[in-house]
Order: structure tokens, then sequence, then C-alpha cells
């Protein structure tokens, strides 16, 4: 049996763990979750995307973008409106309250990197950072 306390899973489950547990606590005086700061932070990126777009730029199921969606549109942080190309699909955009905390959540995701990759060098945060991007692509790339 493998020794699961030296995995590279267990490594990626607690760097998931614990940045959430950053982003969720930066954020609450927002009123937002870890997920929501998210969303927010890949539309005002991308300015406007529609659902399915966001869905597979996060690789989550499309009923959890919907519902948080739908709750970012409710607080004020999202809007919908109909896209030019395909009426039956929506474009959603930041609102300013988005804008406004955009940074906010830019910032508060280079902190937990920062925690995350303090005991390494600037060499090392910068290959840490492109490894990483490329084992979510290839993630990704692989599918269910």
């Amino acid at each position: 049996m493998p020794d699961i306390t030296n995995s590279p899973f267990k490594s990626v489950s607690i760097l998931y763990r614990k940045s959430h547990i950053w982003l969720n606590n930066a954020c609450l005086q927002y009123g937002l979750t870890a997920a929501q700061a998210v969303v927010i932070l890949i539309i005002c990126d991308f300015k406007t995307l529609t659902q399915d777009e966001i869905t597979k730029r996060l690789a989550l199921d499309k009923s959890v973008i919907a519902k948080t969606v739908t709750k970012l549109e409710e607080l004020g942080f999202l809007v919908r409106s109909t896209n030019a190309r395909d009426k039956r699909t929506y474009d959603i955009s930041p609102t300013e309250k988005s804008w406004q905390i955009y940074p906010f959540i830019k910032e508060q995701i280079e902190v937990s990197f920062q925690r995350m990759t303090s005991s390494m060098t600037k060499k090392e945060q910068a290959q840490f950072q492109r490894l990483l991007a490329k084992a979510a692509d290839a993630a990704i790339d692989f599918g269910e």
C-alpha cells in the first residue's frame, strides 16, 4: 500500500484547503466566500464571460457555477445580459462593486501564494508557479 503521508495528492489537498481557508477569512469582511471571490476574479480578468466559459476555465461543475453566479448577481457583484450571438446564452460581466474588490482579491491570492512558498527562493517560487499551471492544464486536458 502506498504511503499517502508523503504523496503529491496530500500536498495538493493541503494547499487547496489552506488557500481556501485563507481566502475565505480575508473575504469574510465583504460577505464573500473564496469560491465567490474566484468567480469575481476570473470575470474581472476577462471582462465578460458566459457561464459555460466560467465553468470551463475553473473546471467546476455547471450547477456550482450557476448557483455562485446567481448569488453574486443578487449581491450586486455581477450582471447578466443576453449574448448577441446566441440569445439562449447570457454574458456575465462585473459591476462596479466587483471592480472595487478585484484588487483586494488579487492581493489576497498573492498573500496566500507567498505563505505557501515562504520557504522557497524567488526562483523556486517562479518554477513552482509554472509547474502548478502546467499540472492544472494537463488535468483539464485529461478530462473526467
